[in-house]
């Protein structure tokens, strides 16, 4: 009886270091929305002030940053990799490259704190998608989280005449490719080592910055200590340490363990965001935000449709192996 019982300690102890470790990586997606903002905004400036060169400016040297460390450290994630790893990887890579470049498009007409709510309701759209691909209802509970949700970001986002913001609209385009990046992942994570699964994704990423990036914007690499900074500090915490822990924690924990401890990512961006002047403590950032993040709890805790959730873990195991994405 002794062994199982230590097994079991060793099981719990592992799945809480997991959920703390995950809990960090939203602490560092959060706090990375305010330095983007600001390395964009001078990679915009060198950019004759465009916010989309700007942009592909900044990812591309992040991404080379990122791949490239991440080869050296993790060449297991290459060697050997098949041509069916490359193809999930570069679908995958697509998703997430095209949720990041909206999202910090976006950013640049948004505050990191709102920005970060948007975000962070690709969560609640992951049943809705699923709904959508496999024709079955997600259940009552996250129709009414969806809804309250939907409602914070009306609460957040419109203005006086009910338009919304660009930089909140391209934002939320940018979530709508984060969740089909969320739901694909549940699909190929069980039949990829997951740090193939995320060289795949960086490496399509980098090559395909590398490729459009110069139609776009002319690249260089004499730029401000800065920007260097900002790049190879998201590069390390937003990217290579997010993979890594990722791979690793979502092994010992769950799913829905996951999801939450990483939505926490928005509060993070709005602290953030209020620390360093971005965001003011307005009734908008506080009932809006609050209902989102409170439509995205009741999506992830509440039960769902029971065809769903039979489906979901007959896919993923039971600890499940899609969260949300790897944000700032």
């Amino acid at each position: 009886m002794a062994t199982p019982l230590g097994s079991t300690q060793v099981s719990r102890r592992k799945a809480l270091v997991a959920d703390v470790l995950l809990f960090s990586v939203a602490i560092f997606w959060g706090s990375n929305f305010v330095f983007i903002k600001d390395v964009v905004e001078r990679t915009t400036e060198l950019a004759a002030g465009s916010i989309v060169a700007g942009t592909m400016l900044y990812l591309v040297l992040r991404y080379v940053v990122a791949t490239g460390i991440f080869a050296v450290v993790q060449p297991r994630s290459w060697l050997g990799s098949s041509r069916g790893d490359w193809a999930r990887g570069g679908l995958l890579g697509a998703f997430y490259l095209t949720a990041l470049i909206l999202q910090t498009i976006g950013l640049q007409r948004t505050s990191p704190g709102v920005s970060g709510f948007i975000t962070g309701m690709s969560v609640a759209m992951v049943p809705f998608l699923y709904w959508f691909v496999a024709r079955r209802s997600p259940g009552r509970w996250q129709i009414i989280g969806a809804v309250i949700a939907t409602v914070g970001l009306g609460a957040l986002s419109l203005q006086g005449d009910f338009s919304i913001r660009w930089g909140d609209a391209i934002t939320l385009l940018g979530t709508l490719f984060y969740a089909l990046h969320i739901m694909t992942t549940g699909f190929f994570a069980p039949k990829v080592r997951p740090t193939t699964l995320a060289f795949t994704q960086m490496a399509v990423s980098t090559l395909a910055l590398v490729i459009v990036t110069p139609f776009v914007v002319q690249i260089t690499f004499d730029l401000p200590w800065q920007v260097w900074a900002v790049v190879v500090w998201t590069a390390l915490s937003g990217t290579i340490y997010a993979f890594f822990i990722q791979s690793w924690a979502q092994r010992y924990t769950t799913s829905t363990h996951a999801a939450i401890l990483l939505g926490f990512e928005s509060v993070f961006a709005a602290i953030a965001g209020i620390i360093a002047g971005m965001d003011s403590v307005t009734w908008r950032l506080l009932v809006g935000g609050s209902m989102m993040l409170a439509g995205v709890f009741i999506v992830e805790l509440l039960p769902g449709s029971k065809a769903i959730v039979e489906e979901i873990e007959a896919e993923e195991g039971p600890a499940g192996t899609a969260g949300p994405p790897g944000v700032p």
